[in-house]
């Protein structure tokens, strides 16, 4: 008798464990967070103890951490085709053919594309044939149907096999035909807890600009006497050819023909819809919106020569491959239940001061669908 007492209290407090490690798992949260140095380099080979965690103010320890530098992922690109791409479509799916093949071998892909509807223009696909397929057939006509393209790209990406999953949205307008209003569409960002890219295109009237500082090695081309007549190249100095710096080490060379360039910075104003900055109908303040509220981020890019433009592309989404290469999953267990129906701030930092980290801002507790 003693002995079956024993043997049930054994079989109670295993099946006690289990249920509670059980309840500790279904509670983990995930962060993923992006590290760069001073010098906007990734910063690989950290450990748990190299961050801090917090939550709603509390401190909490880092309970997993893993490195996404050969993980596939899911991928959703989300293609503006309004009318107003006419004379950037091509620019644009040159660049995503090139990222596509760029980007790991297995990764899920889907492809939509957007203006008076949605269309989702290829299913999930790890073959790139389908997907160049699929971006070639592409024509541009209708308004911009933005909120609606990028809710209903969250949507399907739950469907995406692996679990880290991401959205690359591209376009050059102001959102004018979704049935989703700006709100709606931003806290369906924050409660996917998926990460955003943005790539705006500005008209082609536009500035030739990115979500960093541009610097010139000498006076912009066309304003003073170094560049004569605005050809592009330095006087007396054959040799040196003037470029375009980019966050993340991106250097671009000048197209060696005559062109104008203006290096002017957009700043996100407070409006969070509407068109603000000059001389382009991208409204950066959405884009950066969507970006900053998941842990991506966002680009503007223009200019009078395609050659520039596609140049510049190219090489922002050759910087976004890296960065999917080159990003951290954080787990850490809360205090709380994770159904509460209330938001969440999550703070991470680097413990070394030479270190940025960006990640998403909060998370909803509660059932978001995913």
């Amino acid at each position: 008798m003693k002995l079956r007492v024993l043997l049930l209290s054994a079989i109670l407090l295993i099946g006690s464990v289990a249920l509670a490690q059980l309840t500790v798992d279904v509670a983990l949260v995930n962060v993923v967070a992006t590290v760069t140095d001073d010098r906007g380099r990734y910063v690989a080979n950290l450990k748990a103890d190299d961050f801090t965690i917090e939550e709603d103010g509390k401190v909490l320890p880092v309970s997993h951490l893993s490195y996404s530098d050969d993980l596939p992922i899911s991928l959703g690109i989300v293609l503006d085709t309004s009318g107003s791409m006419e004379r950037k479509i091509g620019t644009a799916t040159a660049a995503v053919e090139s990222f596509i093949r760029t980007i790991h071998k297995d990764d899920d892909i889907f492809l939509m594309t957007f203006s008076n509807g949605v269309t989702l223009a290829q299913e999930f696909t790890s073959d790139r044939s389908r997907l160049t397929a699929a971006l070639r057939r592409i024509r541009v006509q209708g308004g911009t149907s933005l909120y609606d393209a990028l809710s209903e790209s969250l949507l399907h990406l739950k469907r995406g096999t692996h679990e880290k999953k991401a959205i690359l949205l591209l376009t050059d307008g102001v959102d004018e035909n979704s049935f989703k209003s700006f709100r709606e569409t931003e806290r369906a960002v924050r409660e996917s807890e998926y990460i955003v890219y943005c790539l705006g295109i500005s008209p082609s009237e536009g500035p030739l600009i990115e979500s960093g500082p541009i610097t010139f090695p000498g006076p912009v081309p066309g304003t003073g006497p170094t560049f004569p007549g605005g050809t592009g190249r330095p006087q007396g100095n054959p040799q040196q050819t003037p470029t375009i710096q980019l966050p993340g080490g991106i250097s671009i060379p000048f197209p060696t023909k005559k062109f104008q360039l203006m290096a002017q910075q957009r700043r996100p104003g407070p409006s969070g819809g509407g068109n603000s900055g000059p001389m382009t109908s991208v409204d950066m303040d959405v884009l950066n919106a969507f970006a900053d509220d998941s842990g991506g981020r966002a680009w503007l890019v223009g200019g009078l020569i395609d050659e520039a433009r596609g140049n510049a592309i190219e090489k922002i989404l050759d910087q976004l491959a890296e960065e999917l290469r080159s990003q951290y999953s954080l787990g850490y267990y809360p205090k709380h239940a994770m159904d509460d129906k209330k938001w969440h701030t999550v703070v991470v930092h680097a413990k070394d001061p030479r270190y940025q980290v960006r990640a998403r801002k909060d998370y909803y507790g509660g059932d978001s669908g995913k």
